[in-house]
């Protein structure tokens, strides 16, 4: 198994290239089909694919002739399925999909009076974009006329997308030289969980705002992952002679009794003790009927294991040599902080609004939060991890925490709507 991650991490361009542009048509597609298309970020994966260009890794004339012919090919299709079914179909299932009756006539009334302009306005628009085809073809628009706009649009649509990519491909090498490219990389994830949020809390209005600390969080734990992996694989001279400097002084100056309490510390908060807690957690979830914490739960500390046990295997980095305890495996990033992390959020987050008292709220963040760095410190302290592997540890670990719960409370709000219906 280490080996085919292995293989990935070292072919991974090529990998991209060759099933790029499929992934690419596939998308494209599907985003112009009617409900379907309002899940599938087609046009965030156009604008990606004007980057990968600019960086050669996808050629920019397949990439403009693919996705040309992939948004014809989802128009059409929704355009016919609109002809077929006309917007019966659209008011009969729209709802569970937050399709308003009153957008849908409005919408009507606008291709009869303007059928191009709605063509085209809805093809650059993200909430429009499945469902003008679909309300043309309901509208009675003939074919041929439908053809002909709808292939200006695509057009001028496919062009503008690719370009932004591809402009922000030319700022990438500036950028990646100055920043480093893996920072940049975050800065990248960054903006679009940010935008994505914002988008999403616009239109649904779910997030409190509390859980903007949770936004803030995330971004935290990303730039704090990608900022140590990218000094950890670059071997950037300050974090190694770091590294190199803490593990030499604990080998120096390591006192058998704090070796001892460091040995109870990584046995009780260890990945083994906390996936059965985690275990017991679940099933009590399950029990209550409690499906917000239970999928929480679930997701993050069994996608924070999968994601942990890739990335080592990917990036191979090989433990301290003269450990105080013996570990296998390879160090970065370290799964118990990684998982130390994982609990100790989840407990704040679980928690601390049952929690009337101000003081305790305090007590217990205070409380959670020395726990992932005593964790992470015993790690250090017994030489089996490098200073930047619990850095790595606490960074992915917080990342992925809050991304599944801002993820969570997005798929919670669209089941519970669904269920009103």
């Amino acid at each position: 198994m280490s080996n085919l991650f292995h293989y990935i991490g070292n072919n991974l361009q090529a990998i991209v290239e060759h099933g790029g542009y499929l992934f690419l048509f596939i998308t494209t597609v599907l985003e112009g089909i009617p409900l379907v298309g309002q899940f599938i970020p087609g046009h965030t994966i156009v604008i990606i694919s004007g980057f990968l260009a600019k960086l050669h890794i996808l050629s920019l004339l397949k990439v403009v002739i693919i996705v040309n012919i992939a948004a014809l090919i989802g128009d059409a299709t929704g355009f016919l399925l609109g002809k077929k079914y006309g917007f019966e179909f659209l008011t009969k299932f729209g709802s569970y999909f937050f399709i308003k009756k009153e957008y849908l006539e409005k919408a009507r009334i606008l291709i009869q009076e303007h059928p191009a302009k709605t063509i085209i306005i809805g093809r650059f628009s993200p909430i429009t974009r499945p469902l003008s085809p679909f309300i043309v073809g309901a509208s009675g628009l003939h074919i041929k006329k439908f053809w002909l706009i709808d292939f200006i649009a695509v057009l001028f649509w496919s062009i503008s997308s690719i370009a932004i990519g591809y402009i922000f491909g030319a700022s990438y090498h500036t950028a990646s030289v100055v920043f480093g490219k893996y920072i940049v990389i975050s800065i990248i994830i960054g903006i679009l969980i940010t935008l994505g949020y914002r988008f999403i809390n616009k239109q649904f209005h779910i997030f409190a705002k509390y859980e903007l600390i949770t936004l803030g969080l995330n971004l935290l734990g990303l730039y704090l992952f990608f900022k140590t992996i990218q000094d950890a694989i670059t071997d950037k001279v300050f974090l190694l002679e770091l590294d190199l400097y803490v593990n030499d002084y604990f080998l120096a100056y390591a006192h058998q009794p704090w070796l001892y309490i460091m040995s109870i510390i990584t046995d009780i908060i260890s990945p083994t003790s906390i996936a059965f807690v985690s275990c017991l957690a679940i099933a009590y979830f399950i029990y209550k009927k409690k499906h917000y914490n239970t999928l929480i739960t679930t997701l993050s500390f069994g996608g924070g294991y999968i994601i942990t046990y890739i990335i080592k295997n990917l990036v191979l980095r090989l433990r301290p040599e003269d450990g105080f305890i013996i570990e296998s495996g390879y160090s970065f990033p370290s799964g118990h902080a990684v998982m130390a992390t994982i609990f100790f959020t989840l407990l704040i987050y679980i928690f601390i609004i049952k929690i009337q008292s101000l003081v305790k709220r305090e007590l217990l963040i205070v409380l959670c939060v020395l726990l992932i760095l005593l964790t992470a410190f015993s790690r250090v302290y017994l030489g089996v991890h490098w200073l930047s592997d619990v850095f790595a540890g606490i960074g992915l670990g917080l990342f992925w925490t809050t991304l599944v719960i801002l993820i969570v409370k997005y798929i919670s709000m669209i089941i519970g709507m669904i269920k009103k219906k």
